[in-house]
């Protein structure tokens, strides 16, 4: 009733004080005029008020709550209590009902007579219509079929429905047909009413909440709140806070007890067509039809014979059944193999292993909850409870146990289905700690944490696998894993004993085993359809993250590793290392500050290992190129520092000599004046290089050192340089001054060489001994001389280097000069002496013809330059020219010795030559030169050359021969080498 939108009173006295009715909707006061200022009067607004609004109820009465229609009848009060109650009995008038006589041994009650009043016939005007006889059955299904069919609608409409429908008989009717009988009442009802308009809408609930006074309608009983506050706990009933709420719920059970009898009245007089157009309300709101179905039905007996075999042999009424039940849903209806609800409250994200791990502990201890308490405290029941079921077993052996066969089958079935709904229920809570993430997570770049707020199931490493990125475990891996925790669930349920196997532990060969749900099952690969459904619309937003790792690419398949390569191959500033680096730093910063997990819905990514592996290798690369460039300010620190110390070490050398002294005055001038600048130019750099390495690495304690003595090294090479500048002017000094002595010295030497070589002027006696002294003397002076060559040219040199002028000493050139000849002539006379000897009195075999006839031909041209040569000089020129006479004796023996010592000489030459001699010839290993002249072999000369030039050019011709002998072996061996060649390729070509 509070919820109807009734319209808002317009005047304020809109109750029956005035009992005026009002004709066709016509005022029967004219408007005001326009003009009039005045408040209207009290009279003329009730008077306006009830000819819109006809008054509902009267306002005076003997009795309460009476109709403003009554007012055209005149009938006393207990006459016009009945129409109260139906329209059939408005005209029924207590003097005109007949009187019903009873035995007079029988009092008969008022309260009987005004039962049997509605049935009794109406005023005598009208006429008595002749009751119809129903049998009892007859009456109870007339009257079950009235009421299934009856709905509250207005007394016209039912009676003109009940006039044009014919209800069937006493048959069954089945629900389908009693619902179809009454869905046509209900149509052939709504078909004649029409459906109230909006000012009809708002007439009826204006009546609704303005037609009746409260004080008309009887106040409700106490005892009705009491029994209402027996149904409620007095701790809800005494608590101080919710004491507002009781009283509001107390006030809102008033308002509905007087809103219903309200609406029960007002819809009562609204029932009359008059009152209807009275006040002008042509249609009311339809109510929900109730609707009832009613026996008998047409199965009705099949369904009692069903139940009665079922209470025989299904035992489902049996005392035992509600036992179980009772145990099942006060100790085990909250027990679930895989508590979801424990999951969420923990630790989310899980790993894989430790989700298993939950997985398996909560399904192990679910089981051993079936095993330990379910199964035992079922047994304890029958225990406790064995009347209940004990008449179900033989009395004896020869009696048959089907009965506690068939009573302890369907124990086993509800026990069954109790663990089924168990394992249904796991897999649905299973289900739904996944479907919490059904709508997926594929999110909107760029990534947004906030997204996904709901706590994630299942942690999953993001690892480098080069050039990839990959999931571990992988996605394969994940489904695996959710897959098995269904079959754990279900594999768990498998093996649950029945209660027999407790009761009657003798039992052998029986199937002991409680059913369950089978992993084949539809209802279960349903399950794993939905959670497979949710894993895929999952598996979207993992891969879509790894956009986010595409700008560090080049870390994962080492282009960048080969760009720093390429970059340190390069020479390059320290800017551009200083660019470089902070490029890479900020790179690695960014990395480091990326997602270390990475909410996804079902899954959570974790990224700690993949962004320290990128952080590692971008660190590496800023590592290259410190390290590049601690290397390079190692390298060339340590080279300009073992240039300073090379320097200092040269320049504080002590020179050995000349040389070393100038090379070490020049090497002084150069260092202090060009290496030092260099090498302050290159400390700049060092200066440069140790800035930028204090801000980016950390030097070891050498470098440090290292450091330390390249910055000290300039102060200290200067007070180097000094000191030995001091040290090398003080030994040029030294240095001249023993140069002048060394020439001095070598002028003296000279003299006493030019002396000695005086000495062979006068000297010209040939025999062997003297000419090997001169020899040997000559020797001696000629390496003296070479010495004093080699000395001069030293103290030109030091000269030179001392910037001093070259010494000539003019002797040293005419000693040479002087010497050769008389050396030329005494060694050549020495030699001619020795090998004369050798090849006058030697074997014939060992001599070689052409090279005796080149050293005689040597001697004797060396012998006769030096006649002309040593004109002036009277003792060795007369030692020439007797030499030249020996050498021109000695020549006159050489075409014996051509002829003789003749390499292609053969037995047959020397016949021949034995021949023209007269006496045989024929050379052995003791046959010299002496030999052969004592023969005369020298007479016959002219004679035998022609046979020494054959020999010879016979000798030439084999030489010839095997010349080219040799040389066609060779062609031959390299064309038998070819031909095999080319006979292998010709066997191989395709």
């Amino acid at each position: 009733m509070s919820d109807r939108n009734c319209s808002i009173q317009k005047f304020t006295r809109s109750d029956s004080i005035h009992h005026m009715s009002h004709s066709q909707m016509r005022p029967e006061l004219p408007p005001l005029p326009a003009s009039a200022n005045e408040e209207p009067s009290e009279l003329y607004q009730t008077i306006m008020s009830h000819s819109f609004y006809p008054p509902l109820m009267q306002r005076t009465s003997w009795t309460l709550a009476v109709p403003f229609k009554e007012q055209h009848h005149h009938r006393g009060p207990s006459d016009s209590i009945g129409n109260n109650y139906s329209l059939m009995a408005q005209d029924l008038k207590l003097k005109d009902l007949q009187k019903i006589y009873q035995p007079a041994t029988i009092s008969v009650p008022r309260v009987n007579t005004d039962h049997q009043l509605p049935s009794a016939s109406k005023s005598p005007s009208e006429p008595i219509k002749k009751k119809m006889k129903f049998s009892s059955r007859d009456k109870e299904d007339s009257i079950g079929i009235s009421l299934a069919c009856s709905t509250s609608t207005s007394l016209p409409m039912k009676k003109e429905v009940e006039q044009s429908l014919t209800l069937p008989g006493s048959r069954p009717m089945s629900p389908e047909q009693q619902i179809n009988v009454m869905l046509q009442q209900e149509m052939e009802i709504e078909s004649k009413e029409s459906k109230p308009s909006e000012l009809d809408l708002e007439r009826y609930y204006y009546y609704l909440n303005n037609g009746i006074r409260k004080d008309m309608i009887a106040p409700e009983e106490d005892k009705v709140m009491v029994r209402i506050s027996k149904l409620i706990s007095n701790s809800l009933l005494t608590s101080p806070f919710l004491e507002p709420l009781l009283v509001a719920l107390v006030d809102e059970k008033e308002n509905d007890y007087y809103g219903s009898l309200m609406k029960s009245i007002v819809d009562y007089i609204l029932m009359d067509p008059m009152e209807r157009k009275r006040l002008f309300i042509n249609s009311v709101p339809r109510m929900f039809p109730q609707r009832v179905i009613r026996a008998p039905v047409p199965w009705h007996s099949a369904y009692r014979n069903a139940k009665k075999w079922n209470e025989e042999h299904l035992h489902t009424v049996n005392p035992m059944m509600l036992s179980l039940k009772d145990l099942w849903f006060t100790e085990f209806q909250d027990l679930r193999f895989v508590r979801t609800a424990e999951l969420l409250a923990g630790k989310l994200p899980l790993q894989p292993d430790e989700y298993w791990i939950a997985i398996q502990n909560h399904c192990q201890e679910a089981r051993q909850i079936l095993l330990n308490k379910w199964i035992p405290a079922c047994a304890q029941l029958f225990i406790s409870q064995k009347k209940q079921w004990a008449h179900f077993a033989p009395k004896s052996d020869y009696d048959s146990s089907r009965n506690i066969e068939e009573y302890f089958a369907s124990v086993a079935s509800f026990m069954s289905l109790q663990l089924r709904e168990l394992v249904i229920k796991s897999l649905e809570d299973l289900v739904s700690f996944f479907m919490i993430h059904k709508d997926g997570n594929d999110f909107s770049e760029p990534y947004q944490e906030m997204e996904f707020f709901i706590p994630q199931l299942i942690m999953i490493k993001l690892e480098v696998s080069e050039p990839n990125i990959i999931f571990n475990p992988s996605f394969d891996d994940c489904w695996e894993l959710i897959h098995n925790s269904f079959l754990e669930i279900i594999d768990n349920s498998n093996g649950i004993p029945k209660v027999e196997s407790i009761l009657f532990p003798e039992l052998k060969g029986y199937n002991l085993i409680l059913g369950t749900i089978n992993s084949e099952e539809e209802l279960v690969s349903n399950f794993m359809d939905q959670t497979y459904e949710v894993f895929k619309k999952n598996k979207v937003g993992p891969h879509k993250y790894l956009n986010v790792y595409k700008k560090y690419s080049d870390l994962l398949d080492n282009t960048a590793e080969q760009d720093i390569t390429a970059f340190l191959q390069e020479n390059h500033e320290i800017e551009d290392f200083v660019t470089s680096i902070n490029g890479i730093k900020k790179r690695r910063g960014e990395i480091a500050s990326m997602h270390v997990t990475v909410p996804l819905a079902m899954f959570c990514l974790d990224a700690m290992t993949l962004n320290y592996d990128l952080c590692e290798r971008a660190q590496n690369l800023k590592d290259r190129l410190i390290q590049f460039q601690v290397d390079v300010n190692r390298e060339t620190n340590t080279s300009i520092c073992n240039q300073y110390s090379t320097i200092a070490d040269k320049v504080s050398e002590i020179p050995a000599n000349t040389e070393e002294l100038v090379f070490l005055i020049e090497f002084l001038k150069k260092s202090s004046d060009v290496t030092v600048f260099k090498l302050r130019r290159q400390l700049r750099n060092a200066i440069e290089r140790l800035q930028f390495l204090m801000d980016y690495a950390d030097l070891p304690q050498e470098d440090i050192k290292l450091n330390s003595t390249l910055f000290l090294w300039p102060d200290q090479i200067e007070e180097i340089f000094e000191n030995s500048q001091n040290l090398l002017l003080s030994k040029r000094d030294q240095a001249e001054m023993d140069l002048i002595k060394r020439c001095s010295e070598f002028e003296s030497k000279l003299e006493g060489y030019s002396k000695e070589l005086d000495g062979f002027r006068k000297r010209e006696v040939m025999t062997t001994e003297e000419m090997k002294n001169n020899v040997e003397k000559l020797s001696e002076l000629s390496k003296n001389l070479n010495q004093a060559l080699v000395e001069f040219e030293l103290i030109n040199k030091e000269e030179e280097l001392l910037e001093k002028e070259k010494s000539t000493f003019p002797l040293l050139q005419t000693l040479i000069t002087n010497k050769m000849p008389y050396e030329q002539l005494w060694v050549t006379a020495y030699e001619f002496s020795t090998k004369s000897e050798e090849w006058m009195n030697g074997p014939l075999y060992l001599l070689n013809a052409d090279e005796i006839v080149e050293d005689i031909g040597n001697m004797w041209r060396t012998a006769y330059k030096l006649t002309k040569t040593l004109v002036d000089v009277p003792a060795p020129r007369r030692l020439a020219e007797n030499l030249k006479m020996k050498i021109e004796k000695f020549k006159q023996h050489i075409p014996i010795l051509s002829i003789s010592c003749n390499p292609g000489m053969k037995d047959r030459h020397w016949q021949q030559i034995s021949d023209i001699v007269g006496y045989e010839i024929k050379p052995t290993e003791t046959t010299c030169l002496s030999n052969m002249l004592e023969f005369g072999f020298g007479k016959y000369i002219e004679k035998l050359e022609p046979i020494g030039a054959a020999a010879s050019k016979e000798y030439s011709l084999e030489k010839n021969l095997e010349k080219m002998k040799l040389e066609w072996a060779n062609m031959t061996f390299n064309f038998m080498k070819y031909r095999d060649t080319v006979s292998f390729s010709a066997s191989t070509a395709p």
